[in-house]
């Protein structure tokens, strides 16, 4: 028999800083049989998103991820069939975790969402919550594992990462490590899906989607089931590339997905599938000051560009470029 998470105590446990009991030791052959008894996961948006995952999704500032998250929750709650071309097989309540915007933003956006969306918005069986709040997710997970027993949502969406873990330093492996501990207990003490907005890194429009392009520490991609991307287009303002890159769940694509955001209507809308991102993304505007400008070369380095290829980028000399480097 399968050893089940045991949550007595609560959550409390994980607050103090101590670990969940969820240790089970199993023959491989019984682990296999077990596997044979499971479902496949459910869709909530096609290979983006499956059921009981947890999900990095990575933008850069002012790309649109949280009018993204919202317009997930409301198609998963209105019981849409599809969305962007990608099935929806799981329908429930979702709920939003704002911890960046105020509460009048989110109102004005979701305002202008409901007055044209794609298809109809129906709340009638299942609803979409947005919880505000500007305390750290270790302070409210009491209250959204309250909420959630209540409500039972199929998804989460935590916007943001930062601002969610705003004490913690999130390019320390350690401390990343243990907030996104908390987000996977989270995820499976309440069974549901989890996707956490965060940022790109500085200086990474020029490079196509991976999963090392998200900001911090990478721990976050590591201890995630998957991962997305929401990138600027540079053939057009409005023209947005939605590409996953890791996935435990399925095979990992290529391709990437071109959508258009509607200025008037703030929906996102789908414009073709399997684009070749390399027509979309590159040819970033050298930084203006030599602060930005070192800190872009020693990402390309990062990146495994040679000191050659740096120097052409930057339009520096290489005598400029190692110097930068080695400072």
């Amino acid at each position: 028999m399968m050893t089940k998470i045991n949550h007595s105590n609560g959550f409390s446990n994980h607050l103090n800083g101590n670990v969940l009991s969820k240790s089970s030791l199993q023959g491989m052959e019984e682990l296999a049989k077990h596997g044979k008894t499971l479902l496949p996961l459910k869709r909530l948006l096609g290979n983006y998103i499956l059921e009981n995952s947890a999900i990095i999704f990575a933008a850069e500032r002012g790309t649109g991820k949280t009018l993204l998250g919202l317009q997930v929750c409301i198609a998963i709650s209105s019981e849409w069939e599809y969305i962007w071309n990608e099935p929806i097989e799981y329908h429930g309540n979702t709920l939003f975790i704002n911890c960046e915007l105020s509460e009048d933003v989110i109102s004005r956006r979701l305002s202008k969402l409901f007055e044209a969306p794609p298809q109809e918005i129906n709340f009638k069986k299942y609803q979409s919550y947005v919880y505000t709040t500007k305390n750290g997710l270790d302070e409210e997970a009491e209250t959204i594992i309250e909420m959630s027993l209540i409500h039972k949502p199929v998804l989460i969406v935590l916007d943001n990462f930062r601002v969610a873990f705003l004490n913690a330093d999130t390019n320390n492996n350690k401390e990343v490590a243990k907030a996104m501990h908390l987000i996977l207990t989270l995820r499976d003490m309440l069974n549901t899906t989890i996707i956490i907005t965060d940022h790109t890194r500085k200086h990474t429009r020029h490079l196509l989607t991976e999963s090392d392009l998200q900001s911090g520490s990478g721990v976050k991609s590591d201890l995630t089931d998957s991962d997305m991307f929401l990138r600027k287009s540079k053939q057009d303002v409005q023209y947005r590339i939605f590409k996953r890159s890791k996935s435990r769940h399925c095979e990992e694509s290529d391709g990437a997905k071109l959508l258009k955001l509607n200025a008037d209507s703030l929906w996102f809308n789908f414009l073709e599938d399997n684009i070749d991102e390399s027509q979309h993304i590159g040819n970033e505007t050298i930084p203006a000051t030599k602060e930005d400008q070192m800190d872009l070369a020693k990402e390309l380095r990062d990146k495994g560009k040679s000191l050659e290829e740096i120097a052409k980028i930057l339009n520096k000399g290489k005598t400029t470029i190692h110097r930068w480097l080695n400072e």
